[in-house]
C-alpha cells in the first residue's frame, strides 16, 4: 500500500530535520577537533620554545650564588648534549654514589638508563659547583664559572615536557654530594625550579621518588608540602 501525500511530506521533513541536524553535529565535531589540535600545537610550541632557551638561569640571577650554612656555591646551566666527559663522570660517580643502594642489584640496569638520558639533547641542568679559589667572572655574553670554581657540588637534571596533556617541567635528578646536603640548599634549587617552570608556562613540576629513599620522602612530603 502507497503511503498517503501526507506521510511522505511527514517523512521528508524527518530526512531533512535529521540531515540538518546531522550537519550541525558534524559542525560541531570540527570546531571541538579545531581546538583540541589548536590546542596541542599552542602546548607543543611551548615546550618548544622553554626546551631551547640556552640558559634558561638567565631571568635569576639573585639565584646563581649560594652563601649560607658556611656554603660558597655558583650555579650555571648545561645541556645533556654538551657535557663534557669530565662531568658525564662526575654526575655517574655521584648518581652511583647516592643511588646504587636503593636500587640494589637493578643498579645496572638503572645505571645504563641513567647515562643515556643524561646525554639527551632535552636534558637541561644546573650545576652547583663550589667557589674556593676566587670570583667567577662574567664575559660580556653569558656568566660563567671558570676561575675559583672546583668541582661540581650537586646537579639537578630537568626537561620541559608533556605529562598527561599537560606541559610540565620534569625533575629527573636533584643530586647533592653529602657535604652540602642538610644546608638548605635543596630547598633553593627547588625554589628556582619553580621559578624556571612558572617563566616558561609550565603547568606543574613532576618527579619520581623510591618510597624507600626515606630523606627524600620526607623532604618532598613534609619539608616542600
Amino acid at each position: 500500500m502507497d503511503p498517503s501525500p501526507t506521510e511522505s511530506l511527514q517523512t521528508w521533513r524527518t530526512n531533512e530535520t535529521e540531515g540538518r541536524e546531522s550537519s550541525v553535529w558534524r559542525a560541531m565535531d570540527l570546531k571541538k577537533r579545531r581546538k583540541i589540535l589548536e590546542k596541542k600545537k599552542t602546548i607543543h610550541d611551548l615546550i618548544k620554545r622553554a626546551s631551547s632557551i640556552d640558559d634558561p638561569l638567565s631571568p635569576f640571577d639573585s639565584f646563581r650564588r649560594y652563601r649560607r650554612n658556611d656554603l660558597s656555591l655558583y650555579l650555571e646551566s648545561g645541556r645533556g648534549d654538551r657535557l663534557s666527559s669530565s662531568v658525564k663522570h662526575h654526575i655517574q660517580k655521584l648518581l652511583k654514589t647516592n643511588m646504587e643502594g636503593f636500587y640494589g642489584s637493578d643498579w645496572p640496569i638503572q645505571a645504563k638508563v641513567k647515562r643515556k638520558e643524561m646525554s639527551s639533547a632535552d636534558a637541561h641542568y644546573i650545576f652547583v659547583r663550589e667557589l674556593r679559589f676566587g670570583k667567577a667572572y662574567e664575559t660580556s655574553t653569558q656568566r660563567t664559572c671558570m676561575e675559583g670554581c672546583n668541582q661540581i657540588a650537586g646537579f639537578v637534571h630537568y626537561r620541559f615536557i608533556l605529562e598527561e596533556e599537560i606541559p610540565v617541567l620534569y625533575v629527573y635528578e636533584i643530586q647533592l654530594e653529602s657535604r652540602v646536603q642538610g644546608k638548605g640548599l635543596g630547598e633553593f634549587l627547588m625554589q628556582l625550579i619553580e621559578l624556571i617552570a612558572s617563566k616558561n608556562r609550565m603547568s606543574a613540576i613532576v618527579l619520581t621518588v623510591l618510597t624507600s629513599n626515606a630523606l627524600a620522602m620526607t623532604f618532598y612530603m613534609s619539608k616542600l608540602g
